[in-house]
């Protein structure tokens, strides 16, 4: 049975900036999304996920994808919002089934069952759709071309993020570490250690509002402020200390509160960055972040020797691990 493998990712810094041409860089990280294949002769693909069963008949592929473009052209001229385009989360998995196809020049269509086995979070700024589609998309296509298939899964997931980066796709499609601007994707080789000693990653929930309306409410807020400038800088810094190896804590906290200007960083994760920062350590959001409610989705954490998650102030519901790199991106698995 062919399964998929897509890691998740985090943003370092940059995120939200990278939409204006300014770099960003994300990391792609050992939590992974793996597709699971099981062809039969049914005419229809069925997706199988521990919430339900969604069924597609193989008549229909073309339609849903053209409806499916359809939507994502009303929703550049303004009359659809983005959460309007997709009906079922579903529909982004079947759409990029079908574009594999396409784009690969495929006459058949898959039929079978296709499972995941995930241990992304959904909704985190982990990518969790980037690695859904690239997924997909190395299953059932031919890309013999990385930089092809990064704007290929970019192209699908726009369906969910709308005028969003390359960056999801780069980290993902990649592995290791990757500097993003514009369309332009460039690998960084990290030091031996990697990022260090003291990283985590913390999940607050699913913010209540999507990566899309967090990206258009900034464009509406900032698109022609100077902050872009601000963030070009941080991540500069960043970059130049990742691959040095010196101290990342004044580059993580400049961009948490660059993200904190731009609105996108909720009540009760400002207050944990602030206990971070108070014990010595520095904490960001990674991601879109959230523009309504409490959840803020993911957080970077770098924590002093000897100092876990675990001794911060957490609610009930978040939860945390160890931040690791992934260095091969999407991939086959031997069976």
């Amino acid at each position: 049975m062919p399964t998929a493998c897509a890691p998740g990712k985090i943003i370092l810094s940059g995120e939200h900036a990278v939409v204006y041409g300014s770099p960003a860089l994300a990391l792609a990280v050992d939590r992974h999304m793996r597709i699971h294949y099981r062809p039969d002769r049914l005419p229809r693909l069925s997706w199988h996920t521990q919430e339900r069963t969604h069924v597609l008949g193989l008549d229909k592929f073309a339609s849903l994808r053209r409806r499916l473009d359809n939507h994502f052209e009303r929703y550049l001229r303004g009359e659809l919002p983005i959460t309007r385009i997709l009906q079922k989360p579903a529909e982004l998995a079947f759409y990029a089934v079908d574009m594999a196809r396409v784009l690969s020049g495929l006459d058949v269509r898959p039929q079978g069952s296709l499972s995941i086995d995930s241990d992304i979070p959904i909704g985190a700024g982990m990518g969790s759709s980037a690695a859904l589609i690239a997924a997909l998309l190395k299953l059932f296509g031919h890309f013999d071309d990385r930089d092809e298939l990064i704007r290929q899964v970019r192209h699908c997931e726009r369906l969910q993020h709308g005028r969003g980066s390359i960056i999801d796709a780069a980290a993902v499609c990649s592995g290791g570490a990757v500097r993003v601007q514009g369309e332009q994707v460039e690998s960084l080789a990290l030091p031996e250690q990697g990022l260090g000693d003291g990283f985590y990653w913390l999940f607050t929930g699913t913010p209540a509002s999507s990566t899309g309306a967090c990206v258009d409410q900034v464009r509406r807020n900032f698109a022609e402020s100077p902050i872009w400038g601000e963030f070009e800088a941080t991540t500069q810094a960043f970059e130049a200390a990742l691959m040095t190896g010196e101290s990342l804590l004044e580059p993580i906290r400049a961009n948490h509160r660059l993200l904190t200007r731009i609105g996108v960083v909720s009540a009760p994760l400002q207050r944990l960055a602030e206990q971070v920062e108070q014990a010595g350590g520095a904490a960001k959001v990674c991601g879109a972040g959230a523009v309504s409610g409490d959840q803020g989705g993911l957080m970077l954490l770098l924590l002093p020797s000897g100092m876990t998650p675990a001794q911060l102030s957490l609610q009930p519901d978040w939860y945390w691990g160890v931040l690791k790199e992934d260095k091969q991106g999407v991939r086959i698995l031997e069976d």
